[in-house]
C-alpha cells in the first residue's frame, strides 16, 4: 500500500466502521422492539384464553419448548409474565407505545418492582434515554431514584434558562449514594472528599457520565486571598461548570454564602463566554428541608442542597415531603414536554 493510499485509507476505514456500528445498533433496536411486540402479542392471546382454559399456560409452555427447543423464554413463569405485561399496559394508551422502546427484561423489572403508573412511566423513559442495563435499572429502583429526583431541593426553576430546565432536572438528585467504609461513624469533610475522589468512576456513573472531573481543592483567588473549591466538574450536557461543596455535618445557612462566592469566582475567572452559568451543589450529612427552601427561595444563582447516604428506601421523615400525585403528574408532564 503506497504512502498516499495509506493516508487516505484510514479515514475511509473509519467511515466504514462507523456505518457498521450504526447499522448494528439499529438492528439491535429493531430486534428488541420486535421481541417486546411478540411478548405483548403472546400475552394478549394467552390472556384471552386463560379464563376458560385454566391449564393453558402449562400446556402452552410444554408445546412451545418442544417446538422451539433452541429458544429460551417459554417457561410457564415467562408466559405468565407475558400475560401480566399485556394486562398491565393494554389500557394505558400513554405507556403502550413506550414499552417497545426498551428491552423485554427491563420491562419485566419495571412491571414487577413498580406498582404505580407514574413511576413506571418515569423508569421507562429514563431507561430509554440513559440506556440502562437491567442491573442499572434494578439499582436505581432500589435507591428509589424516582422520588429521589422529585424531592431534589434547588432553585433551578427561577435561575436556569428555559431551554436548559428539562435537562438540568435529570442531572441532580436529593440524596447521593456514596460508598463509605463505616457510613454510621463520624466522618470529616476531607475523608468524604477522599472517598468520592477514590471512587470517582462510580460517582460519575451515578451522575450519568455527563460530568467530567476537573479537580479537587481547586484553587481560586480573590482580593489576594486563596480559596479552595472541594470538587469541580464540567457537565457536557449542560455546557457548564458544576461545584460540589462537601459538608460532613448538617446544612448551615452560612454554607449558601460560601457557595455564592465560589460560583461568582468560577464564573468570572474560569467560565468561557460560550459556557452556561455555573451551578453549585452543597452535599451535606443531613438538612432541615424548610430551612433549605427558605435559603434558596430568592437566591439568584443556580444552586441546590443535597444529602449523602440518607436513604435507600424513603423513611417517614423524608416521605412526608413527597409531592402529591397531582403535583408529580404536573412536574413530569412539564419535564417531558420541555425536552
Amino acid at each position: 500500500m503506497t504512502t498516499t493510499l495509506a493516508k487516505d485509507y484510514q479515514p475511509f476505514l473509519k467511515e466504514i466502521l462507523e456505518k457498521i456500528q450504526v447499522a448494528r445498533y439499529q438492528m439491535l433496536k429493531t430486534v428488541s422492539k420486535e421481541t417486546v411486540n411478540l411478548y405483548r402479542n403472546i400475552g394478549k392471546t394467552v390472556s384471552e384464553k386463560a379464563e376458560r382454559w385454566k391449564s393453558v399456560v402449562e400446556q402452552l409452555s410444554k408445546d412451545l419448548q418442544s417446538e422451539f427447543p433452541w429458544i429460551r423464554g417459554f417457561s410457564p413463569r415467562n408466559i405468565w409474565r407475558m400475560m401480566n405485561f399485556y394486562d398491565t399496559y393494554t389500557k394505558n394508551e400513554k405507556l403502550t407505545p413506550l414499552v417497545a422502546e426498551i428491552g423485554r427484561v427491563q420491562n419485566c423489572i419495571i412491571i414487577e418492582k413498580c406498582k404505580d403508573e407514574l413511576e413506571r412511566e418515569f423508569y421507562i423513559k429514563q431507561t430509554k434515554e440513559k440506556g440502562w442495563s437491567k442491573f442499572d435499572l434494578i439499582e436505581k429502583i432500589q435507591q428509589d431514584y424516582f422520588h429521589n429526583n422529585l424531592l431534589a431541593q434547588n432553585n433551578f426553576e427561577t435561575t436556569i434558562s428555559t431551554d436548559l430546565k428539562a435537562r438540568v432536572a435529570w442531572e441532580f438528585v436529593d440524596d447521593y449514594n456514596i460508598e463509605l467504609i463505616n457510613p454510621d461513624q463520624p466522618i470529616s469533610e476531607k475523608e468524604l472528599e477522599n472517598t468520592i475522589v477514590e471512587n470517582i468512576v462510580k460517582f460519575l456513573q451515578d451522575m450519568w457520565w455527563s460530568f467530567a472531573f476537573v479537580g479537587r481543592q481547586y484553587r481560586v483567588e480573590f482580593d489576594e486571598k486563596e480559596y479552595f473549591i472541594d470538587l469541580l466538574f464540567f457537565n457536557f450536557k449542560l455546557n457548564c461548570y458544576v461545584i460540589f461543596e462537601l459538608k460532613a455535618r448538617e446544612f448551615d445557612p452560612r454554607d449558601i454564602g460560601q457557595l455564592q462566592m465560589y460560583l461568582m469566582l468560577v464564573n468570572e475567572q474560569i467560565k468561557q463566554e460560550n459556557h452556561n452559568p455555573t451551578i453549585g451543589i452543597i452535599v451535606c450529612r443531613n438538612k432541615n428541608r424548610t430551612v433549605v427552601e427558605y435559603m434558596l427561595w430568592e437566591n439568584k444563582q443556580p444552586m441546590g442542597v443535597a444529602t449523602y447516604n440518607q436513604y435507600k428506601n424513603l423513611p417517614e421523615n423524608i416521605a412526608k415531603y413527597l409531592p402529591s400525585e397531582e403535583e408529580i403528574i404536573k412536574r413530569l408532564e412539564k419535564l417531558w414536554s420541555d425536552e
